[in-house]
């Protein structure tokens, strides 16, 4: 608990330091991220050792990140274009690559990095600090308030056969705690800067990411079980790896930003 105590509070000190820094360095940040767990996944699926299409892998984060600044309406062509390159890699390179080959290198390259880019979307808005934290709030909070209300109370598993420690009465904790913990931020950051909140598309806020934080840590779970994996990495000691501390932001980065496109929390 120690370690884990003092990797999360040098973690949450790196994010200040990001966060306090211009958007430029945090998209480098998120980029980073995005290819640090890109490789955590492909080395869960036994996949690093195929270097060629582990290279495309890496690479498709980068110019994502590049188009959002350019072309951000072009993103379908990019993924296109990446669906072209494996299945090409495949063809020249079939002793190597199988068909199943290229489903997973793809499905993984697309998943973390179209999710991810959403951070920087969101960091790029009005009162992109005060938004991003939205996210990351919704991911980590959730699994804090999860834990202990099922360490306090919880009785029945939510989903033994992909991981049986959670219990629904922790889910249920995490989804009630994160709302209001985000409702009592959007209410305190909207003072800060007279303006007012929002609270039903708070309160929106907060529930779904409840709810889809823990849908994208028991995705991840899941893949975890399938290849026998503990941790995707161990490059945060009692935490594992970066795949396993930002898997909640799968679903909960899209769909943040989404609500702050359509529904503005400040006004």
């Amino acid at each position: 608990m120690k370690q884990r105590i003092i990797s999360a509070f040098i973690g949450v000190i790196l994010l200040f330091v990001v966060m306090g820094t211009n958007k430029i360095v945090f998209d480098i940040a998120v980029t980073l991220i995005s290819c640090m767990a890109i490789y955590e996944v492909l080395s869960a699926l036994g996949l690093k050792g195929h270097r060629t299409m582990t290279s495309t892998s890496l690479l498709m984060p980068v110019v994502i990140m590049l188009m959002s600044h350019f072309a951000k309406e072009n993103m379908l062509a990019v993924v296109f274009f990446f669906l072209a390159l494996y299945l090409l890699l495949m063809l020249f390179f079939h002793n190597s690559y199988t068909f199943t080959d290229v489903v997973k290198f793809f499905t993984v390259a697309v998943m973390i990095s179209l999710s991810f880019i959403h951070l920087s979307y969101i960091r790029r808005m009005d009162h992109g600090i005060i938004c991003v934290f939205f996210v990351f709030i919704g991911s980590w909070i959730t699994d804090t308030c999860a834990y202990f209300t099922g360490v306090a109370i919880g009785k029945h598993k939510l989903a033994p056969s992909i991981s049986p420690k959670k219990t629904i009465e922790g889910s249920v904790g995490g989804i009630l705690g994160v709302t209001v913990i985000i409702t009592a931020y959007a209410a305190v950051c909207a003072n800060i800067i007279n303006m007012k909140a929002n609270i039903p598309s708070v309160i929106i806020i907060g529930i779904l990411c409840g709810v889809l934080s823990q849908f994208g840590d028991l995705c991840a779970s899941i893949i975890k079980r399938e290849n026998s994996v503990k941790d995707f990495g161990n490059i945060m000691p009692g935490h594992g790896g970066v795949m396993d501390r930002f898997d909640s932001f799968l679903f909960v980065a899209p769909v943040v930003y989404y609500i702050l496109e359509y529904f503005p929390v400040f006004s």
